[in-house]
């Protein structure tokens, strides 16, 4: 695997060990289909939930349609906010305070795990290929704002590996991820993620 080039870890680091994660706000509120490959006319506001698809939903055999309270265990669905947590400001150290720290609350819907599943999201790359393309990343349900807002929780959070990869043009740039689903995921130094997908395609997702 290619390092991530200066721009990309920047990118990184701003969106989940500083907290500036972009992502869609835990979903759309109605299930939808994929939509046709075009570039969204402006990002996303910070910290706002990510626009319906344009298009109607599309019935696609043996895979469930996700939104991002999906992945919580019933239970703990009747506290679900799809925004992001509230920022933590010491107002003696202002900005220079220490960033936000991820809640690892690895509490998963076990009924998801090894189903073919399809969730939007935003990309946080981890990995390229010698070509430049996101191999291997971390989808995530909300566009982050300063380094005070913490990370979304680790069941918040899906490690997604694409073996073809996707070139990211636009850091505000939404997908649909299309694949299977385990309820293993992925630690690293950057963050943690209760779920992987290993994906077998991205659709862009359309507002």
């Amino acid at each position: 695997m290619r390092p991530l080039p200066s721009f990309c870890l920047t990118f990184t680091l701003a969106l989940l060990c500083t907290s500036s994660l972009a992502l869609a706000s835990a979903a759309p509120a109605t299930k939808a289909a994929p939509a046709a490959k075009s570039r969204t006319s402006a990002p996303p506001a910070i910290g706002a939930p990510l626009p319906p698809p344009v298009q109607a939903p599309v019935d696609e055999a043996k895979v469930m349609e996700l939104e991002w309270q999906d992945l919580l265990p019933e239970e703990d669905r009747k506290d679900y906010n799809a925004g992001p947590p509230t920022a933590t400001h010491d107002y003696l150290s202002g900005e220079s305070g220490l960033a936000a720290q991820q809640v690892m609350n690895f509490n998963v819907n076990t009924k998801l795990d090894q189903k073919q599943v399809k969730l939007p999201g935003f990309i946080v790359p981890l990995e390229l290929d010698d070509n430049g393309k996101v191999t291997e990343f971390f989808l995530v349900p909300y566009f982050g704002a300063c380094i005070h807002v913490p990370p979304p929780p680790a069941n918040q959070m899906v490690y997604v590996t694409l073996k073809e990869g996707v070139q990211l043009d636009s850091m505000y740039a939404a997908f649909w991820v299309i694949g299977k689903m385990s309820a293993r995921g992925k630690s690293t130094r950057l963050g943690a993620a209760a779920y992987g997908i290993a994906a077998t395609r991205l659709e862009e997702y359309k507002y």
